[in-house]
């Protein structure tokens, strides 16, 4: 046999088995885990993700119950959750279970002081995978996870699911529920999607978002259904590395008609930026006394190119509430400073039941304005219902931004202050009961045009 067919031979051989190890099984049963429920799986199910990682392989957990603590992911690997599957959250404060972490990011960042303890962690990884047709439950009615206000932070309830600083990662078709804290982080990491994924954090306590995206570039979020007891879909930035280029798309938001959080978020920590969001096709619903949709830059944050359409508020306090404003809270190495709001687009914004007498609102602070907002094809029957027009409406006083404690308004459909350039193109603005109140009240705006 010549030397040039024995090395042909070796390189289909190489070549199999580089395959197979790309696309190798790492079943957690065959690593020790018990799957009953029970028995604390962690160590067995961290030994199988050591043995995946970097192998582009996928570990796999099949029919069973999985008891876990914190669980560390590596490069280049899948983790799939079978349908009859489930991940369960060890119910446990011990730093065995769940270890507070302090996140490293590329720039100073304000989450550093939340977001310690997690289930599943992906600390700077490449290429992940998330997937299955199965459950993570995070058991988040822990007593010592319930008590808020005793413990002061989120930095000592668990996430379920925690990325930083990481690149290509991708969760699909999971369920998530009953977290300790927020659902899922995603911070300072770039070309991350979300999809078909389904959470529920329950009616806990608060902090539980539903989903949270720090800081992270090229986003893309679809085809999700979020029943969350505080915001659904928050985008924050905590850092000056901002988040950028995002697609939001055919999601459900549910608030569960509890009081806290909203609907759709940009903000409440905005260090740095949000910019050229695409969110489309979004069913807003049940925000109880907060708003369907939020803008805000309080911390210095510079919002520009956001275009939302096609969406459809019900049972909620608010359509729509926008805050320019300054917190002066930074980072170590920034001086605090205002932000800036721009280029704002609602398109074929429908809504109907709410709850609220409150308009939508949109507010700067004086001197510093919100720029050229353009509201089309909107479609509101609001509550109505108020026989005065005396009302007075507070400037921003420094505290926690909600648009429900601007309270009720002198105007049943938009109240705008310190804002220039806003756009009001075939609207129609109702309400279902009597109002004495004008649809549309401006106070320190410049030009605006309704069409």
């Amino acid at each position: 046999m010549n030397k040039c067919f024995l090395f042909f031979i070796m390189l289909i051989c190489l070549n199999c088995s580089n395959r197979e190890e790309k696309t190798a099984i790492y079943n957690v049963y065959d690593y020790g885990a018990k799957g009953d429920g029970v028995t604390n799986d962690q160590k067995a199910i961290q030994k199988a993700i050591d043995a995946c990682k970097g192998t582009g392989g996928t570990v796999l957990f099949s029919e069973g119950t999985f008891l876990s603590g914190q669980l560390v992911l590596g490069n280049d690997m899948v983790l799939k959750v079978d349908s009859a599957a489930t991940i369960l959250g060890i119910q446990s404060d011990a730093e065995a279970a769940y270890p507070h972490h302090k996140i490293e990011t590329q720039f100073p960042n304000r989450m550093l002081h939340d977001c310690q303890r997690r289930l599943i962690y992906g600390n700077h990884v490449r290429n992940v995978t998330i997937t299955g047709k199965g459950k993570i439950d995070g058991q988040g009615d822990y007593s010592p996870w319930m008590n808020v206000k005793e413990l002061g932070t989120e930095k000592d309830r668990p996430s379920i699911l925690a990325f930083v600083g990481s690149k290509n990662i991708t969760v699909s078709d999971i369920t998530m529920k009953d977290p300790g804290c927020w659902t899922q982080v995603y911070i300072e990491s770039d070309s991350v999607t979300i999809r078909n994924i389904k959470v529920n954090t329950g009616k806990l306590t608060p902090n539980r978002d539903g989903i949270d995206i720090v800081d992270c570039h090229n986003v893309n979020i679809e085809d999700c259904n979020i029943k969350s007891e505080d915001d659904g879909i928050c985008f924050k930035s905590g850092s000056e590395y901002g988040c950028k280029d995002v697609v939001v798309r055919n999601c459900v938001i549910d608030k569960l008609n509890v009081d806290a959080g909203n609907c759709f978020k940009l903000g409440t920590d905005g260090i740095g930026s949000f910019m050229n969001f695409d969110v489309s096709g979004l069913t807003l619903k049940n925000a109880h006394q907060n708003s369907a949709l939020v803008i805000e830059s309080m911390d210095g944050a510079v919002i520009d190119n956001i275009n939302i359409s096609d969406c459809q508020i019900s049972n909620s306090g608010q359509a729509i509430f926008m805050l320019l404003a300054n917190r002066e809270r930074t980072v170590p190495g920034r001086k605090p400073r205002i932000g800036s709001i721009s280029n704002i687009h609602f398109k074929n914004i429908s809504g109907n039941g709410f709850t609220q007498q409150y308009p939508s609102i949109i507010t700067g602070i004086k001197g510093h304005n919100i720029q050229n907002v353009t509201f089309e094809n909107l479609n509101l029957a609001l509550k109505g219902g108020i026989n005065t027009t005396n009302q007075t409406v507070m400037e921003y006083n420094g505290k926690y931004p909600e648009g429900s404690k601007f309270g009720i308004t002198n105007a049943y459909g938009f109240f705008i202050r310190h804002t220039d350039k806003v756009d009001f193109i075939n609207c129609h603005i109702t309400t279902e009961l009597p109002d004495a109140r004008k649809w549309l009240v401006k106070e320190d705006v410049g030009n605006v045009s309704v069409n």
